[in-house]
């Protein structure tokens, strides 16, 4: 599609810990913008008691775009989200199988 993986983000935030964030770090380095979310806080910022449940993001719309699909890549078999055809091409570019 002729888009550049370094123009874009990943947002990592699943049961991360040191060594994780590092591990991941390593690998995304200069393949990919990263940044990392720890827990219920990363999402509820806005000082009120925080909700029992998920909320993921699955489309988004660019200033003066159409809105798009967006994928979300998970360690846990089954739990990606996106079409299947943006998740195979996610894999793809970042080199996971």
């Amino acid at each position: 599609m002729g888009i550049d993986p370094k123009s874009k983000a990943i947002v990592f935030s699943d049961s991360l810990h040191y060594d994780k964030v590092k591990a991941i770090t390593d690998f995304c380095k200069d393949k990919i913008k990263m940044s990392f979310g720890i827990g219920t806080n990363f999402t509820n910022d806005v000082g009120l008691p925080a909700m029992n449940m998920v909320i993921k993001l699955t489309d988004t719309k660019p200033d003066n775009t159409h809105w798009q699909g967006v994928v979300k890549l998970s360690d846990e078999k089954n739990k990606n989200t996106g079409t299947p055809e943006m998740i195979a091409l996610a894999k793809e570019v970042l080199g996971i199988k």
